[in-house]
């Protein structure tokens, strides 16, 4: 009898471990210096990946300027399993603030082969103009 007791709390124990969550990280290191407020083309940075849902067949990268309210655009990849996303693997209209500095934020969405969403998770970063 407290082998059952014993194996049925064990079985609980390993339920309730919760998932690796799913989370990105990336700078703006490979991203050039600005004048301020010069809308560009840039190259990704290196995203590295960590609690990628299972199941993921595409990831859905999208900037956002938090300081001034901007779409900066993303692409939306094929995911295959890797723990990171080279940089320069996509372009998007890069962060370049009018003046001062700004937060910007990705939003990675982890879809389905069919487009459903799995998880979402963002990262944020500053950047600064290069005039004052």
């Amino acid at each position: 009898m407290q082998l059952h007791l014993l194996a049925a709390a064990a079985a609980t124990v390993l339920v309730a471990v919760p998932a690796t969550a799913f989370e990105v990280d990336f700078d703006f290191s490979n991203v050039r210096p600005c004048a301020g407020g010069s809308l560009r083309i840039t190259p990704s940075p290196e995203f590295r990946l960590s609690g990628v849902p299972d199941g993921t067949a595409v990831l859905d990268f999208r900037l956002h300027d938090l300081t001034a309210d901007i779409q900066h655009g993303g692409k939306a990849l094929d995911y295959q399993g890797e723990p990171a996303i080279a940089a320069d693997t996509f372009k998007y209209i890069g962060p370049c603030p009018i003046r001062g500095t700004h937060t910007y934020e990705w939003t990675v969405r982890a879809l389905d082969s069919a487009g459903g969403e799995l998880g979402v998770t963002t990262a944020q970063g500053e950047f600064t103009a290069t005039r004052p």
